[in-house]
């Protein structure tokens, strides 16, 4: 089984990207705002993997896998001003070692009282490394950004995962109804191909418990949830999905219920046959109110370049490939998470464009929202982050590299404005 991480893939896609000249003409009706140049002032973060959380009052939060005061990653703000830009505030910057986390990769979650809840893939301890691919110590924390009187926030680190019960998330937190956090690390667990744990606030503090250990065939290894996270039904369920593992090693889509006993079953919704049929789901999945079940790979399908793919419930999880990415197709491919409006429209990223699609009675239509071209740095380069969407159909998120630091580190933060 191989072990691979995101960034690993990363320096994939950065060769791929020199090859694209450049994409289709962006679509006529958009307008791209950069809204922050990462990586250009001194402290600031660097290269943000993750999407944008937003806030009531329009603010958006973000983390950066570098940068900050350590170099080794930040949490961040940008507040909207009255001139219509926006302006940026790190938050806080990671120590990593037995100090805290190191490089946090996953989305942000606020609850009520304005407080954030993450992982970062590295950090929380001095001496162990979980991955060869990611030499810095540590397995990986859960923290807690809580603000304060001062203006200064505050971390808390929840949890510090050591290997056996999970290491290195790349996956952001959920939470039910209880309080209860579930997350997915890409390593670790008994047989070291990952694992789903659940964070449970006692009265000594918060507790980890692993719910599943991946075991490679045929049930999957290293969710990766790049940039996402699980998801949650309304009885409690868990879904997401595996990056390798399953019978042909190209990955799966599960499911896990919670048991009278306090044990979790896992059932396997569908195993990805590689190819044709798609490969690596690399991002999770979602879920539409009938239970459907939606979600991409960032390899495979006819064109070679990624699919997306729904598993139908009410037909024990059929799949239908919705669309086939490739170097013919306007949104390019290394399709990244989706999102899903209330008329059951699908919105997305590749890696070089944003894009929609639009169900009919017999197929789906394919709109280019916007596309990235690599001649135009400036407005950065290479997303991984699915989108963020407000009710006038704005949509924000980041790209990794790109903007006033160059080609190669810095990213930026963008809005679509329709």
């Amino acid at each position: 089984m191989r072990n691979q991480t995101a960034q690993a893939l990363a320096q994939l896609a950065a060769t791929f990207v020199t090859l694209i000249l450049s994409l289709a003409p962006s679509a006529g009706a958009q307008t791209l705002k950069v809204l922050h140049n990462f990586g250009v002032t001194a402290n600031d973060g660097n290269i943000p993997y993750s999407g944008l959380t937003a806030d009531a009052a329009g603010n958006l939060y973000g983390t950066t896998l570098e940068g900050g005061a350590e170099n080794l990653g930040t949490v961040y703000r940008l507040k909207p001003t009255s001139n219509g830009n926006y302006e940026e505030t790190v938050l806080y910057s990671f120590k990593g070692g037995s100090a805290d986390g190191a490089n946090p990769h996953a989305p942000l979650f606020m609850d009520g009282a304005g407080n954030l809840y993450s992982t970062t893939a590295a950090g929380g301890m001095n001496a162990t490394v979980c991955s060869s691919s990611l030499p810095r110590p540590g397995c990986g924390v859960v923290f807690k950004l809580t603000p304060t009187i001062s203006g200064e926030w505050k971390e808390t680190v929840l949890h510090r995962f050591t290997g056996a019960d999970g290491g290195n998330p790349y996956s952001g937190l959920v939470r039910d109804t209880k309080g209860n956090f579930y997350g997915a690390t890409l390593l670790g667990g008994s047989k070291g191909l990952g694992t789903v744990y659940r964070l449970s606030l006692t009265s000594t503090g918060w507790k980890e418990t692993v719910l599943h250990s991946f075991t490679g065939n045929p049930d999957g290894a290293e969710p990766f949830l790049d940039c996402t996270t699980l998801v949650l039904d309304s009885q409690g369920d868990i879904y997401g999905s595996t990056y390798l593992g399953g019978t042909a090693d190209a990955g799966i889509v599960f499911k896990l219920t919670p048991q009278a006993s306090g044990a979790w079953t896992e059932k396997i919704l569908y195993t990805f046959k590689g190819g044709a049929d798609g490969t690596k789901p690399f991002t999770g999945v979602i879920l539409d109110k009938s239970g459907n079940v939606f979600g991409t790979t960032l390899q495979g399908g006819t064109l070679r370049y990624g699919t997306v793919f729904k598993l139908t419930a009410a037909k024990e999880y059929a799949k239908t490939t919705l669309h086939n990415f490739g170097l013919s197709d306007i949104a390019k491919g290394f399709p990244n998470g989706l999102i899903l409006d209330a008329s059951g429209n699908l919105y997305g990223t590749t890696e070089y464009a944003a894009y929609k699609l639009t169900p009919s009675s017999t197929s789906w239509s394919e709109t280019l929202l916007w596309g990235w071209d690599i001649s135009e740095v400036q407005n950065g380069i290479s997303l991984f982050a699915p989108l963020t969407r407000d009710a006038h159909g704005n949509l924000w998120s980041t790209t990794v590299w790109g903007g006033q630091a160059g080609s190669t580190t810095g990213g930026v933060a963008w809005e679509l404005i329709p």
